[in-house]
């Protein structure tokens, strides 16, 4: 995604060039160097992509809107809720735990008091 941004601005600074500005070297060697980057990348994860594709068998990649698209989207939706879920069950139970701890301090703070009590009433 962010490769797909990089590009686009490459692309946008690159045909933003005129006959007047071709001289100028403050951002032009850069921005020419930023698109052949990534356009490298670009293709490199397509080829990534297209090997995979062949591996799995697939004919027909997946298009926004359609039904296998749909279903993913629900399925990363319900991953992202159940993470939630999960780090707030971690958060309660982290929080038993210090609870259980505090009451047993208190309890033998509780029992000292009880024997130094029963000390000094000796």
């Amino acid at each position: 995604m962010i490769y797909r941004r990089t590009l686009a601005a490459a692309v946008l600074a690159w045909s933003n060039l005129t006959e007047a500005n071709v001289g100028e070297r403050d951002m032009t060697a850069s921005a020419e160097t930023a698109r052949r980057h990534a356009l490298e990348i670009q293709k490199r994860d397509l080829a990534a992509v297209q090997i995979i594709e062949n591996k799995l068998n697939i004919a027909q990649r997946w298009e926004r809107g359609s039904f296998e698209w749909q279903a993913a989207a629900e399925k990363v939706i319900m991953r992202t809720y159940q993470r939630c879920i999960d780090v707030l069950e971690g958060l309660v139970v982290a929080r038993m735990f210090e609870l259980t701890k505090m009451n047993r301090s208190q309890t033998g703070m509780t029992l000292a008091s009880q024997r130094r009590l029963q000390l000094t009433a000796m």
